[in-house]
């Protein structure tokens, strides 16, 4: 159901100064004055990035480098736009046949907000203190950017190479890239009180109830690493996860979603996590961003299994996970706006 490593913020990956290229200083430098040169192939990269990540294939975390999961989504849009389907690898395009706007800026700046302040707090390192607290928040301004925004944390630092983010506080500006639908915590929070009133009055609704031709379903590709969106048999989108592990790996088979807990709780039991059995040896940990299943959980009709989301969005397709199906926080609420309890899922 977890990424196999030990406390929740593994994601500590030393910035990678090295990596701070030519391009990132030539795209600074291009947004500063009024008339841009030609994009560079890595401003390629990025827009084609941002152009991806505002559809509905997504790209994963962004960080202007062309790697497996870009080269994915871009296959599957380009299916989806009933185009030849090519295969992408290691390389990216020469150019890519995407309807980029250029004359929006790649980069935007975005000020840090006393209503961000709010969704940041200490956070315990153990799962016994973690339980004890009322929620999970965000540690600092650098990850809760880095979520709202879509983005690698060293590919935050590398754009703001001046900039302190261990001093970060409300009022500063910091650069960001520029995403059509920033990740909005405030969402995930509203749509749990939406839910539970549903609940209540015994008004929810489910996928089956919609028209056939509107009706979504989900197909993992486990060797793949990516759950794919259909609505009425056709591809609509696509997003990169990891699918449990090898020797835990997502059940095979032909399933459907219970239930959607939004901001959900989470039992940390190691029994259940290895064994697939439940001790007395366990703690609830709370909601908020940094609770293990991330911002939600969608139940499967197999015992201990779902999709959710994550605390370590750049591990996503990169570690192995206990058993479940796991998505980037930003993924996951636009999954869950999409579609309904009771969707089918199959998992090949």
């Amino acid at each position: 159901m977890l990424f196999r490593t030990s406390l929740r913020r593994r994601r500590r990956l030393l910035p990678r100064l090295a990596e701070r290229s030519v391009y990132i200083l030539g795209l600074a430098a291009t947004l500063a004055v009024a008339q841009s040169p030609a994009p560079t192939p890595n401003e390629q990269v990025l827009r084609a990035q941002l152009f991806l990540d505002g559809s509905a294939f997504k790209p994963g975390v962004i960080d202007a480098k062309w790697g497996e999961f870009m080269g994915k989504a871009l296959a599957r849009y380009e299916q989806a736009q009933g185009k030849s389907g090519a295969s992408y690898s290691g390389k990216a395009p020469a150019q890519f046949d995407l309807p980029l706007d250029t004359a929006k800026p790649p980069l935007i700046s975005y000020e840090l907000s006393p209503n961000d302040e709010k969704f940041k707090g200490p956070v315990a390192r153990s799962h016994a203190r973690q339980a004890k607290q009322a929620s999970l928040p965000y540690e600092n301004f650098l990850e809760l950017v880095a979520e709202k925004f879509h983005a690698r944390e060293d590919f935050l630092r590398q754009i703001n190479p001046a900039y302190d983010w261990s001093k970060a506080k409300p009022g500063d500006s910091v650069q960001v890239p520029n995403v059509g639908a920033p990740f909005d915590l405030q969402e995930a929070i509203d749509l749990k009180t939406k839910t539970e009133q549903a609940e209540k009055a015994n008004s929810l609704t489910t996928e089956g109830k919609k028209p056939e031709n509107e009706q979504f379903s989900l197909f993992v590709k486990v060797s793949e690493k990516i759950l794919e969106l259909k609505q009425n048999g056709k591809l609509a989108g696509s997003y990169p996860i990891t699918p449990g592990s090898t020797s835990l790996p997502a059940p095979i088979g032909e399933w459907f979603v219970r239930g959607f807990s939004w901001m959900p709780a989470f039992r940390w039991d190691e029994a259940m996590l290895h064994h697939d059995e439940r001790s007395k040896d366990f703690f609830n940990l709370p909601p908020g961003p940094n609770n293990p299943v991330g911002i939600l959980w969608m139940e499967l009709n197999h015992k201990g299994s779902g999709i959710h989301g994550t605390e370590v969005p750049e591990t996503i397709g990169r570690t192995t996970s206990h058993g479940c199906i796991r998505l980037s926080n930003w993924d996951a609420l636009d999954l869950g706006k999409k579609v309904l309890p009771g969707i089918h899922v199959t998992i090949r």
